[in-house]
């Protein structure tokens, strides 16, 4: 959930799903700039066939708007400049669209066949959009550039009307193919999200799993290299637990789990991580923290958890936590293993001193 709504429907998921088109647009469609100019070109095949007279007029025509479409394929394809592929792609159908009603209406008979050409490329527009918005800024360009062809090129009305009718026919079922394709792209784009969520999601706890921590732990040491702040982590093992399933219940030891989580969370910060590390161990990484304040963090998880009461626990339950910091990260390789390492270390000495208190390098 976002924002009251569901996730498909929130303002982070519609921007999400737009970077994510943006990204798979660039993959998929940065070289088939190709097939739009060979469309360009092989409608001048067919003038050959419908008004031979008059069809060199309207290949030069037609070369110069593929040449037209070639150029901005190739721009997109420089270095740094793959993000200008949306606007290329409305660019080129602009030009193959005034391409194709220009070189029509150079035949003396046939316009009504070349002009089928327009039909062709706008019903290319759903794929190369982003969504049904940009689809629709896509046709809009495409039929302002028609409007200005027809404007400056001398139709017959019946030719004018025919361009019309054509288009609009055109621009219709491209909206609605344009919606059939994004909502079949934002269905597949959720189910992604929801793939990725629920494989580094905790299902009992609801927090992040040992594959989502192992995945951000060397991340949050690249952070601070970078920045050359010290980064912690926290290791905390629930004291007992094993008693606390063969007393009360496994339903109830899964509640305690749930209970502590919700404890645990409240005692960090936002932008502090929190992981079920595995079976009654949670890990805490704090980015930005030092020995100290990461020693006061858990001692702070500590004494809640003891402050707690637990639903059918009469004893309540205690946590033992240890701490590891790392102040200056000079080399990446095995140090999100050597932090895990001292931090089970200290937890471990934690534990054999008599659980229910936090152990560190300096404690």
């Amino acid at each position: 959930m976002s924002d009251g709504r569901p996730l498909d429907q929130s303002a982070d998921f519609d921007r999400d799903f737009r970077e994510s088109r943006v990204a798979s647009l660039i993959s998929v469609n940065l070289n088939t700039f190709w097939a739009t100019a060979i469309v360009v070109m092989a409608f001048g095949i067919w003038d050959l066939f419908v008004d031979p007279a008059h069809w060199r007029s309207a290949f030069l025509i037609q070369s110069g708007g593929a040449a037209i479409i070639v150029a901005t394929g190739l721009f997109q394809k420089l270095p740094g400049k793959a993000r200008w592929l949306p606007l290329m792609a409305k660019v080129r159908m602009a030009v193959a669209v005034v391409t194709s009603v220009v070189a029509a209406a150079t035949l003396d008979r046939g316009y009504g066949f070349g002009v089928a050409g327009l039909v062709v490329i706008l019903l290319t527009g759903p794929y190369g959009a982003i969504d049904s918005r940009d689809l629709l800024r896509a046709n809009l360009a495409a039929l302002a550039a028609l409007l200005v062809a027809t404007m400056v090129i001398s139709l017959e009305p019946f030719d004018v009307l025919g361009t019309v009718v054509f288009a609009s026919l055109a621009v219709a079922v491209s909206t609605l193919l344009g919606r059939v394709l994004e909502a079949s792209n934002r269905r597949a784009y959720l189910l992604e999200q929801e793939s990725h969520r629920d494989a580094r999601t905790d299902s009992l706890t609801g927090l992040d799993n040992r594959r989502a921590m192992q995945e951000r732990g060397p991340l949050e040491l690249k952070r601070a290299k970078r920045s050359g702040e010290p980064l912690s982590i926290i290791l905390g093992d629930l004291d007992h637990f094993k008693s606390i399933n063969d007393r009360y219940g496994h339903e109830s030891g899964d509640n305690a789990l749930t209970v502590v989580a919700t404890v645990l969370r409240a005692a960090l910060r936002e932008t502090d991580g929190l992981a079920r590390w595995g079976g009654e161990e949670f890990m805490a990484i704090l980015p930005a923290t030092h020995a100290r304040g990461a020693n006061e963090v858990a001692e702070r998880m500590r004494a809640a958890i003891a402050a707690t009461t637990f639903p059918r626990i009469t004893d309540g339950a205690t946590i033992s936590l240890g701490v590891a910091t790392i102040t200056k990260v000079t080399n990446l390789t095995d140090a999100w293993d050597n932090l895990i390492k001292d931090a089970d270390q200290h937890l471990y000495r934690a534990k054999s001193e008599g659980r229910n208190r936090v152990a560190s390098e300096s404690r």
